[in-house]
C-alpha cells in the first residue's frame, strides 16, 4: 500500500511537498499543485496494481484519507 501524503503547512514558504516514506516526489508553489500530483500519483499506482491513498492534512492538524478519485475513506 502507498500513502501519498500531503500536509497542511510548506515544508518552507511557499513549498509544499508530497511524502511517500520511500519515494522522492518534486516540491510544489502550491497546495493545490501538491494535492494535484498526488491524486495523479495514486491513480497510476491504482492502476499499475498498487493500493494507493491519498492522506491530506487538515487546519485542525487531523489527518483525512482519499482514494485515487478524490472520495474520502474511513
Amino acid at each position: 500500500m502507498i500513502t501519498f501524503r500531503v500536509s497542511y503547512a510548506p515544508v518552507h514558504p511557499g513549498v509544499w511537498s508530497v511524502d511517500t516514506g520511500d519515494q522522492v516526489c518534486p516540491q510544489f508553489k502550491s497546495r493545490v499543485d501538491a494535492l494535484r500530483f498526488a491524486i495523479r500519483a495514486a491513480l497510476k499506482s491504482e492502476q499499475d496494481g498498487a493500493t494507493a491513498f491519498v492522506a491530506v492534512e487538515g487546519i485542525d492538524g487531523h489527518w483525512r484519507m482519499f482514494d485515487h478519485a478524490g472520495k474520502g475513506v474511513l
